[in-house]
């Protein structure tokens, strides 16, 4: 389980879409992308459809009336039902919050339908909100990796710190945590890198290559090896799944 966390405009989406690529290149799948930004657009990067988020199963559960089959059960079918599948990449989008009501239960299933879920898969990236609300209320029961990102920036740095300082006083169950730079330097720039007080993941470069393949509406499963920003993700592999990349 791989959450990629980060302050807001940080390329926290970008980054997961090349970390999918370089997994699935590597020989890790299948893979399971779970966008857990309410502002879901993980899947414009992926080539997929828009999907029909999971947060309105909150409220179709608790409006069953079906007896027959535990709200678990319903609840996990329901999940399932909407997995966008891939080649190489299946794709599940959290969508929207709760409403007005009290959904603690009904948000306790669903932490455990997703374990399950993700359990079939070699590896899952989860694309998570800005900031550090998505941790404080527990959204993953369990994080192997928490790759951070930012730019190289104070700022930038402090604000992936603070995410590392919450999961400690949380206590979250978290592996290890990474920092992956992303756009270290802009076109043409190449100062030293600052003093970095979490292990490096990976540096991914300015590529300009990527805005005009978003555009295109091309899958970043598809870029070519040449995408400078899609080859210095390959160097992340070894560290986020030992043994298991080729």
């Amino acid at each position: 389980m791989i959450a990629i966390a980060g302050k807001g405009g940080v390329g926290k989406t970008t980054c997961s879409a090349l970390l999918l690529r370089a997994l699935a290149a590597s020989g890790v799948r299948p893979l399971l992308a779970v966008d857990a930004d309410p502002n879901a657009n993980l899947h414009l990067l992926l080539g997929f459809p828009a999907p029909k988020g999971l947060g309105s199963l909150r409220e179709e559960l608790l409006a069953s009336r079906d007896g027959a089959t535990s709200k678990e059960a319903l609840l996990e079918a329901m999940v399932q039902q909407r997995v966008a599948e891939g080649k190489d990449v299946d794709l599940v989008t959290m969508g929207r919050g709760e409403g007005p009501g009290c959904y603690c239960y009904v948000n306790n299933l669903l932490r455990q339908s997703l374990s399950r879920l993700a359990g079939g898969y070699e590896a899952a990236v989860v694309d998570n909100e800005a900031g550090m609300e998505h941790l404080s209320r527990r959204n993953l029961r369990r994080i192997d990796q928490l790759v951070l990102v930012a730019d190289p920036s104070p700022r930038g740095i402090s604000a992936a710190c603070a995410i590392r300082e919450l999961a400690d006083q949380l206590a979250l169950p978290v592996g290890k945590v990474w920092l992956l730079l992303n756009r270290p330097y802009a076109a043409g720039d190449r100062g030293d890198a600052p003093s970095l007080p979490i292990p490096l993941l990976a540096a991914i470069p300015h590529d300009p290559t990527l805005p005009a393949w978003e555009a295109s509406g091309r899958s970043f499963l598809d870029l070519p090896d040449s995408s400078p920003a899609a080859s210095a993700m390959f160097g992340a592999i070894r560290s986020l799944v030992p043994g298991n990349a080729r």
